[in-house]
């Protein structure tokens, strides 16, 4: 086993990933914090980080908000050289991000400085763009505005929808970026980073496009990237209302058209 002192915050598969990866190397986070609503157990869509932890005999917290002061002084007690903020939906608080003297780690599921926030992927469909990708970075007080270490463009197919994108952008490239920055650190070499250009910096803050409801005064092409942006089981999928009823679109395969009956 490396000696490596590490702490790891997060959860959804890409943070299952990257510990499993961890494990891999021979590196052993000397803490693990799942996210508020692992408890242990699978979701449909992801794995439980804790549940892998346990697994592996690390010792894990679970169900506790980061910023409390006990855990804060517990990572501070550690002395972690790094701290790996993956796949996290808590804000990690200042006083955790100046412990580590090499950083707090994050990987985003876009191109940094465009498409900072929540729901990247899905933004990135519904606006038409052909291209997004995935960021490492180091975290700061900002929303994703930490240094850039390194970044991946990744195609966005016209089959592609909000899950099937984030999959192939976050669980899969994430995973080999992670990959990459692990041959960096184990070995010992230098880490660079570059600032973000805060000129061409975008944002989207919690929330999805029109909160969920179709326009119909939107173009057809618009409608269609919508429904595909907001296919993503177990999670609603676009919805529109008749009078007081809610209706919900049943995504079809590739969209071949609209079938308005």
């Amino acid at each position: 086993m490396l000696n490596k002192i590490c702490v790891f915050i997060g959860g959804k598969q890409i943070g299952v990933n990257c510990l499993k990866q961890l494990a891999q190397r021979g590196v052993k986070p000397k803490l693990v914090i799942g996210n508020l609503d692992d408890d242990g157990r699978d979701k449909s869509w992801h794995q439980s980080l804790i549940k892998l932890a346990k697994t592996q005999g690390l010792p894990a917290i679970a169900q506790k908000r980061v910023a409390d002061p006990d855990i804060i002084q517990k990572i501070k007690s550690i002395k972690p050289e790094i701290i790996f903020c993956i796949g996290g939906t808590q804000i990690i608080p200042p006083a955790i991000l100046k412990i580590p003297p090499l950083g707090c780690l994050n990987i985003h599921p876009a191109l940094l400085p465009k498409y900072r926030g929540r729901y990247s992927t899905v933004h990135a469909i519904f606006n038409g763009e052909k291209y997004t990708g995935v960021t490492l970075h180091w975290m700061d007080s900002g929303m994703d505005s930490g240094p850039i270490i390194m970044q991946k463009k990744v195609k966005i197919a016209e089959s592609d929808t909000g899950k099937t994108l984030y999959e192939k952008v976050l669980n899969e490239t994430g995973t080999e970026l992670f990959n990459g920055f692990l041959n960096l650190w184990l070995s010992g070499q230098k880490i660079h980073s570059r600032r973000q250009d805060e000129k061409k910096a975008t944002y989207f803050p919690k929330g999805l496009p029109n909160n969920g409801q179709i326009d119909w005064s939107w173009s057809g092409q618009k409608i269609k990237n919508f429904i595909r942006a907001l296919t993503f089981k177990p999670f609603p999928p676009a919805a529109f209302n008749i009078g007081d009823e809610k209706m919900v679109i049943i995504n079809k395969k590739y969209f071949k058209g609209f079938d308005r009956k």
